[in-house]
């Protein structure tokens, strides 16, 4: 196993999923990949995952789910939602669902490795 930091890309969007892996490979990440929020949870239980990158309309489970399942499961990372929505109150709502922030597709290189850097942080910290 490696000891780069282990991202998970959950998005329904082969090509979405493919540019967000691409970029934080590129930055020295590991990452695992899922294609929905039923398949990213199995990742979060067999996986020591430091930050989730989660697309907000995924079928047939969203990213809200994802949050929900972390929630029961008692999994406790740094969580990003990915959306193209443009809702002002999507921010208070997936902040209490336990994201730490929201990333607006289609997200660019650096933004998405300055979250993932900003995540790791906040898992230093509630360790």
């Amino acid at each position: 196993m490696t000891d780069k930091p282990l991202i998970l890309i959950a998005d329904d969007n082969a090509n979405d999923r493919a540019a967000m892996a691409d970029a934080l490979t590129k930055a020295g990440y590991g990452v695992i990949q899922a294609i929905d929020s039923g398949s990213a949870r199995r990742v979060a239980r067999e996986h020591d995952v430091a930050v989730a990158i989660i697309d907000h309309f995924m079928t047939p489970h969203d990213g809200v789910e994802f949050a929900r399942y972390m929630q029961l499961d008692k999994i406790n990372i740094p969580m990003y939602l990915v959306t193209h929505d443009d809702d002002s109150g999507l921010l208070a709502e997936a902040s209490k669902l336990g994201f730490v922030g929201l990333l607006k597709k289609p997200v660019s290189s650096e933004r998405l490795v300055s979250a993932v850097d900003r995540g790791l942080k906040l898992r230093r910290k509630s360790v």
